[in-house]
């Protein structure tokens, strides 16, 4: 497994559809991930530090793992079928000690836009699996890879989609 951090959001000019694309730590690596625009919405929204007055769905289902005495342990984007990503969200119950049974964890199946969104919610790690990383990284050869740079930006934004849409045969989307 490869940690990973968010590093931007950019959108797919062919189809206007978002793309986040996560950087992978101490590389110069990222994975591009194709999510809703829905999601993306969120994850720019708590990127930029915003709130709703009310509660929204991953609110409320991080309300309820916590009021099941659970936390988000990690994230896990580990494989793409048939050109959908999938990834796992890891709970560990809070319940039971790791001197008892070196703690207890859940795992659940979810789109990849939904798990990073728990994990940015919850300050938790988010990883890749190593097939994802052989196989699916694009690697930046630029100086910085600050969203600052101008270079980086550009890089981003130049970014062809196509590229490494040959590898997921043309799915949109992490559904």
């Amino acid at each position: 497994m490869k940690k990973v951090k968010v590093e931007s959001l950019v959108l797919d000019k062919l189809n206007n559809s978002p793309v986040v694309i996560l950087k992978v730590e101490g590389t110069k690596k990222i994975l591009p991930i194709w999510i809703g625009a829905c999601e993306a919405s969120v994850i720019a929204m708590i990127l930029e530090n915003v709130s709703f007055e009310r509660p929204l769905t991953h609110d409320l289902l991080l309300s309820m793992v916590e009021g099941l005495e659970s936390k988000v342990e990690k994230v896990l984007i580990n494989k793409i079928v048939d050109s959908t990503y999938y990834a796992k969200v890891i709970l560990r119950d809070l319940t039971v000690t790791e001197e008892e049974n070196e703690g207890y964890f859940l795992e659940f199946d979810a789109r990849p836009s939904d798990a990073i969104i728990l994990a940015l919610k919850t300050n938790s790690p988010i990883y890749i699996s190593n097939e994802l990383y052989n196989t699916y990284t694009l690697q930046y050869d630029g100086e910085s890879m600050d969203n600052d740079s101008e270079e980086f930006r550009k890089f981003i934004e130049n970014l062809d989609i196509n590229e490494f849409k040959k590898f997921k045969k043309g799915s949109q989307g992490d559904n």
